[in-house]
C-alpha cells in the first residue's frame, strides 16, 4: 500500500498510520478548540481508545473512506479524508443531495496555530487533482457549514463554486442540525471545470 498519496514540493498528503503516534496526534487536534467548533461539535471529546477504534477501521485496505495527514516539510499540520460519495448513499439521501455519478468527497481539517496559511487551500487543491487524475473522479465535493467563512474562502482559492442552497446537515451543534452548504470542483475540462 502506497504511504504518499500526493505531493507538491514542502506539502504532501500521506496515508494515516494505524500506529499510536497518528492515534495521539488525531486526539490532540479533534480535541482543540479550533477543530471542535467545526468537526462533530456536540460530540464528546475524541480519547485514545475511540481514535483507535474510528481510524483503526478505516486504515483498513476495503475502508472506502481513506484517512490522510497533510505534512508540510515533514511534519504533519492536519487532516484530510477521501471517499467515493456512492459509499456515502444514506447521509445524501437523509440531506437531500444528489452529485454526479463517479463524484468523489472529502474532509479536511489543518491544526488551530497553522490555519489561514493557505495550507488547506493547497491540500484541496492537490488531493482534488490526485482524484481526477487516479481514481478519474467526475467531479470532487465537499459539505461545510454555512457559517464557516474561513473554510469556504479556503475551498473557493482550491478551485471549487458553491453549489444549490444551504441545507440542515446531520451534523449537530447545541442539539440542533447545522446549516451547511455543498461545494463542489468539476472535473477540469468539462463545463464549469477549471
Amino acid at each position: 500500500m502506497k504511504d504518499v498519496i500526493a505531493a507538491d514540493g514542502d506539502l504532501v498528503i500521506r496515508r494515516m498510520r494505524d500506529h499510536p503516534d497518528d492515534h495521539h496526534r488525531m486526539v490532540a487536534w479533534r480535541n482543540t478548540p479550533h477543530v471542535r467548533e467545526w468537526w462533530d461539535p456536540d460530540d464528546p471529546p475524541l480519547t485514545v481508545a475511540a481514535a483507535m477504534e474510528e481510524f483503526t477501521a478505516l486504515t483498513e485496505a476495503d475502508h472506502p473512506t481513506v484517512p490522510c495527514f497533510i505534512e508540510l516539510e515533514g511534519e504533519p499540520v492536519g487532516y484530510i479524508q477521501f471517499y467515493p460519495w456512492e459509499a456515502e448513499e444514506e447521509y445524501l439521501s437523509t440531506v437531500g443531495l444528489t452529485l454526479p455519478k463517479g463524484a468523489w468527497g472529502l474532509d479536511i481539517f489543518v491544526a488551530g496555530d497553522l490555519a489561514g496559511r493557505g495550507i488547506g487551500s493547497r491540500a484541496v487543491r492537490l488531493l482534488t487533482d490526485h482524484l481526477f487524475t487516479e481514481e478519474a473522479a467526475t467531479a470532487v465535493a465537499l459539505v461545510t457549514e454555512s457559517g464557516n467563512a474561513r473554510a469556504r474562502a479556503a475551498y473557493i482559492r482550491a478551485g471549487m463554486r458553491v453549489s444549490g442552497e444551504p441545507f440542515p446537515d446531520t451534523d449537530m451543534r447545541a442539539g440542533q442540525r447545522v446549516e451547511s452548504i455543498l461545494m463542489i470542483r468539476d472535473r477540469p475540462g468539462t463545463a464549469g471545470g477549471q
